[in-house]
């Protein structure tokens, strides 16, 4: 049987994601001892796995101290850390695709909201007064409806949403970018002590001293709307990380709902959008509870059906026409886009594009925002 610190090492290899360590926990006939033996060939072979990645493998768990430092930072800190193999590893989110394969969480437990009611709260960073007055009258209610809030601690509405939750008396939920030891950003430390003295929790997926970078928030929209059973929307631009959460929303088959905004608003075209292809128009927070009733989504069939139903949906829509030939994007870009005709890796882009991990995530995130790439069901990343 795989061991819990195993897949804590693996996940603090640089560029090891889930995809490879749900093949590596597959293979339950190797032990962890022989795995920390393995050479390059034999990552390569015994798993399908490119030079590249073995190579990573083979390094990354000759460093023990890594694990020895993690490991020692957890206990002073007093953090609780969960893998995707743990029965308290949170229920909706493991059964998303890929999920992540370490969670650390700060203050309460997961286990807390396993019965619990959760929505996401997202939006965007440069959120005006609308965005402030619309947190401000639904959140109360939402929160009097027993309901936790889930955002990703960044600011704008995210922050609105956490602060509005906290002022009423609930509890709320905040992913980070960055490690929990390294909290982004620096301006919401004071937020995100009350969450956890008002018990709500501050949850990565992130080694906890790792420093926030563009490429980290599509991982974390992807974990704030996993944790929850539905996906609000308030103001988001046509391009943003906002209408990044709400379609990995719909990819797991939550609800998805979106504030509308005035015409013209550059803050409401994204919501305007969300609500033009079926999100639930939300005026106040009764349209939401109306939606749910007093019913928990826990049904792993029906998240599963209903996230079927929405790829089965999305591939029947054409592919947008890109007119021009990225004349625009630098010619680091135009390599990645180039690479990305087909789906491909992370790991296999970087063998194509000889760009560094760190700049490659960044232009990824960016590339993401403009539609020009998208990560499919297998996340792999292909031209839209």
């Amino acid at each position: 049987m795989i061991n819990k610190n195993f897949i804590l090492h693996l996940i603090l290899i640089e560029n090891i994601g889930p995809a490879v360590i749900k093949r590596i926990l597959e293979r339950s006939d190797i032990s962890v001892s022989d795995l920390y033996s393995f050479s390059q060939t034999d990552w390569m072979h015994t798993f399908g796995f490119s030079e590249g990645t073995a190579e990573k493998l083979v390094d990354g768990l000759a460093h023990t101290k890594n694990l020895e430092e993690e490991l020692a930072l957890i206990e002073k800190h007093n953090i609780e850390w969960v893998t995707f193999e743990d029965d308290t590893y949170p229920h909706l989110l493991k059964n998303i695709y890929l999920p992540p394969a370490v969670l650390y969480v700060m203050g309460s437990s997961l286990q807390t909201y396993e019965k619990q009611k959760l929505l996401a709260v997202v939006g965007a960073r440069k959120a005006n007064d609308y965005g402030q007055r619309v947190v401000d009258a639904l959140i109360p209610e939402l929160v009097a409806a027993d309901y936790t809030i889930v955002s990703g601690g960044a600011l704008g509405i995210d922050a609105m949403a956490h602060a509005a939750t906290l002022q009423s008396g609930g509890k709320t939920v905040a992913v980070l970018g960055s490690g929990l030891l390294q909290p982004y950003p620096s301006s919401n430390k004071k937020l995100f002590v009350s969450i956890v003295e008002n018990g709500g929790a501050l949850v990565s997926s992130f080694p906890l001293n790792m420093q926030a970078l563009s490429g980290h928030f599509p991982a974390r929209n992807r974990i704030v709307t996993g944790l929850s059973h539905g996906c609000l929307v308030v103001q988001a631009a046509q391009k943003s990380g906002a209408l990044i959460s709400a379609d990995y929303a719909m990819e797991q088959g939550r609800e998805v709902f979106a504030i509308p905004g005035p015409i013209g608003d550059e803050l409401s075209a994204g919501c305007n959008a969300l609500i033009q292809k079926g999100a639930k128009l939300v005026t106040s927070a009764a349209d939401i509870l109306e939606e749910f009733g007093d019913r928990v989504i826990v049904d792993n069939r029906v998240i599963q059906e209903k996230a079927m139903q929405m790829s089965l949906e999305s591939a029947i829509i054409p592919a947008k026409k890109i007119v021009d030939k990225y004349s625009h994007y630098s010619s680091q870009q135009k390599l990645i886009i180039t690479a990305c005709k087909q789906p491909i890796s992370f790991d296999d882009i970087i063998i194509k594009t000889q760009c560094s991990p760190e700049l490659l995530q960044s232009e990824l995130f960016n590339l993401q925002l403009d539609g020009v790439l998208s990560q499919d069901f297998t996340g792999m990343w292909i031209q839209h």
